[in-house]
């Protein structure tokens, strides 16, 4: 069985990837930062018939995140596919305050602005998970992908890499450059047979909408399956053309 791996569990998007990957026939493992987050995953995975293996880890940290894939890959084998969905999700600016309290769009919990401006420290804290980390886990996988001659490597982008959005700073900054990594990634492991893009979503994800985690999961294993002849570096999730404006402007 082909295994696969998704980094940055957590209740919507990740979650979903997880059941996407198992209901695909994948033996599928999942890393999340806290222990008490990986057990409950677990648990509520195996209530709807899925057995999925978690490991603790921290996207921030290569050691804590090579072990976290480590332990993994000796349960599942080395994973054929690798989604990488951790980031820090903060609204901020970079100068001036925020100028909302809390970002809400349709029915998400939504977000607690970071009201100050981003600071250094903290811009590059942001960048260690939402750009480091998948480097850290691409590097990972990649050798064992090239040794077979196959592999899907898909990283949760947005819509912020091709434009910033004024309350989303540091955001639109990570996304641009996980963008641009995996821009590169595809270039160079592409002819080696290892399909590498960052997916675009053009909205917010909330369950029962055009956006539902569950339909956006959908599309990642859609992208897995797709043929060479059909790869690209961009993928994008768009319910609709005008999706994807900022709307704090």
């Amino acid at each position: 069985m082909s295994a696969a791996v998704v980094i940055g569990a957590g209740p919507t998007l990740g979650l979903s990837l997880v059941r996407a990957a198992a209901r695909a026939g994948l033996a599928t493992g999942f890393v999340a930062r806290r222990a008490e987050a990986v057990s409950g995953y677990a648990e509520t995975l195996a209530g709807e018939g899925l057995a999925c293996t978690g490991a603790v880890g921290d996207a921030a940290d290569p050691a804590s995140l090579a072990a976290a894939m480590d332990r993994l890959q000796a349960t599942n084998g080395a994973p054929e596919v690798l989604i990488y969905n951790a980031a820090i999700v903060e609204p901020s600016r970079f100068v001036t305050p925020s100028g909302i309290e809390k970002a809400e769009y349709s029915s998400a919990p939504g977000w607690k602005a970071r009201g100050a401006p981003m600071d250094a420290a903290a811009l590059t804290e942001s960048f260690r998970t939402n750009v480091e980390g998948a480097l850290s886990a691409a590097r990972h996988v990649a050798p064992g992908m090239i040794e077979r001659g196959r592999g899907t490597i898909l990283l949760t982008g947005g819509v912020l890499a091709f434009g910033p959005w004024i309350e989303w700073g540091a955001v639109s900054l990570g996304k641009a450059a996980l963008r641009s990594l995996g821009h590169s990634l595809a270039l160079e492991l592409g002819p080696l047979g290892v399909q590498v893009s960052t997916v675009a979503i053009h909205g917010t994800m909330a369950a029962g909408t055009p956006y539902d985690p569950d339909r956006v999961a959908d599309y990642y294993m859609a992208l897995h399956r797709r043929p060479a002849a059909e790869w690209t570096p961009d993928a994008h999730f768009k319910a609709d053309e005008a999706d994807g404006k900022d709307p704090d402007r």
